[in-house]
């Protein structure tokens, strides 16, 4: 259960056990286990590493090319380098797959039980339609991170779906393909759609209609259906204008920000301290894990005058535990540690639809959209005669690198595009202390087993734990 607030900032909600005819008695009821749902999505921890859902965020970007976990560490030093979650016995491996699946049974008890409940028949349609967007995120983030992407095989197997509530006693699904997975979330986001069309939330932990759409968007683009990820990323956006370059050095700490779409606010009651994403990518404190550092490189890719060069800082104090690294502030925590967590953005939407137009040869519609987002952060408008399609999708997503970091979409567009991580040793040099200081760098650019770093390796998929392996005799 989670613990009760002294505010009205949260409802009181049950995180972990949603059994008994009380739970399900009335709307208001209900509505509590959806909010518990939420915060046992983002804030349940088996340990200091693993904060909820920003464990799985932060993964995705260690395991990438942009992010380091710095060595020796704690954290994310075993990500990193590819070890875990891909070992299916390590304790990471099970909490990333016990914490989507727990979320995934929450909204299968909620589903079954709302229309017995006393209360309206819209507020039924709206716990309904919030229980249908956050099964659907759950299995999305499930597909894209246990098998390759849709477009290299879609009837892979996947992961096992399922809709109605479990009980230890319940039968073990075995795997559904890709396919059905994806199916499955489109289902789920379509009756979401329906079902929240007139809902108004107060408060941006809440899944609504936006954010539904944005999960569309999401979807289309891992399956490569170019004009309805175009559509529903400009739908996911309207009313949330991309956020202006002075903005964008404040912190990425609150939901209040015009362009969050989805976000999970916090008080410092509700943060977890050292298990918390800002406890290990916020490198602004004194003392702290200050685990997750910049590539040299990644630094290389913004020009000068892009406003979020400026928050690149070297470390240049020999007497400093983080001496020779780039520091990036874009995430500060809040002075009392209550900085919320970002979940969607309309930045991120906007480089949806520019990707899709791109990818239709839709090259001004696709422009637009880009430009849009690259005037936000004082870059000039970039001209269509200077690129052809392919230019242009290599710009668009070298912006979604610039953009979105930190953010969790690293690994998963390494497995959307089939393309290798390009992790490279540094020789790149800052001048500091009357000298030039060799800025540190990758020190992992191998697999485990010391071969290359290759497109569509077994080493990018999460794997599913050696538990539910013994358990579920029918994956």
């Amino acid at each position: 259960m989670t613990t009760s607030c002294s505010d009205s900032f949260f409802d009181t909600a049950p995180a972990n056990n949603l059994t008994g005819n009380e739970a399900f008695s009335s709307t208001q009821n209900i509505d509590a286990l959806v909010n518990g749902t939420i915060r046992y999505l983002m804030e349940n921890a088996t340990s200091q590493d693993n904060p909820g859902f920003a464990a799985i965020m932060l993964t995705n970007e260690v395991m990438g090319e942009d992010a380091i976990a710095r060595d020796g560490v704690y954290g994310f030093r075993d990500s990193y380098p590819f070890r875990d979650p891909y070992d299916n016995t390590t304790r990471r491996a099970l909490f990333f797959w016990t914490l989507l699946y727990k979320v995934i049974d929450n909204a299968n008890n909620i589903l079954a039980n709302t229309d017995r409940a006393d209360g309206t028949d819209d507020e039924k349609k709206w716990l309904k339609g919030q229980a249908y967007a956050l099964r659907a995120f759950a299995y999305l983030n499930l597909v894209q991170q246990y098998q390759f992407t849709y477009a290299k095989d879609k009837d892979a197997p996947a992961v096992p779906i399922y809709t109605e509530p479990t009980s230890p006693a319940s039968e073990g699904k075995s795997r559904a393909t890709v396919e059905a997975v994806y199916n499955q979330v489109f289902a789920d986001l379509a009756n979401a759609e329906q079902l929240l069309e007139t809902y108004q939330r107060t408060i941006k932990n809440r899944p609504n209609l936006h954010v539904v759409k944005g999960l569309m968007a999401r979807a289309y683009l891992a399956t490569e259906q170019w004009e309805l990820a175009a559509q529903k990323a400009r739908e996911a956006r309207e009313g949330f204008p991309i956020m202006s370059a002075q903005q964008y050095l404040e912190g990425f700490n609150d939901a209040s920000n015009v362009e969050w779409i989805w976000g999970h606010p916090q008080q410092a009651d509700q943060n977890l301290g050292g298990a918390s994403f800002f406890a290990y990518i916020d490198v602004t404190p004194p003392t702290g894990y200050r685990s997750i550092m910049p590539d040299p490189y990644f630094w290389q890719l913004f020009d000068d005058q892009d406003i979020r060069k400026s928050l690149f800082e070297f470390e240049g104090d020999p007497s400093h535990p983080i001496y020779r690294w780039l520091k990036y502030k874009k995430f500060i925590n809040k002075p009392d540690r209550a900085g919320h967590i970002p979940l969607m953005r309309a930045s991120e939407q906007a480089l949806i639809e520019a990707e899709s137009e791109a990818r239709l040869g839709h090259l001004s519609t696709a422009l637009l959209a880009l430009n849009e987002l690259r005037l936000k952060r004082n870059l000039p408008e970039l001209e269509e005669t200077a690129f052809n399609a392919a230019q242009l999708i290599e710009e668009i997503l070298l912006e979604r690198r610039r953009e979105l970091w930190g953010e969790g979409f690293r690994l998963t567009d390494i497995l959307r595009l089939q393309r290798a991580v390009d992790r490279s040793e540094s020789t790149l040099t800052y001048p500091a202390n009357g000298q030039h200081l060799l800025i540190k760098g990758h020190y992992i650019r191998v697999f485990p087993d010391n071969s290359p770093l290759v497109a569509n390796s077994p080493y990018y998929l999460f794997s599913i734990p050696v538990n539910e392996w013994n358990n579920n005799p029918n994956l």
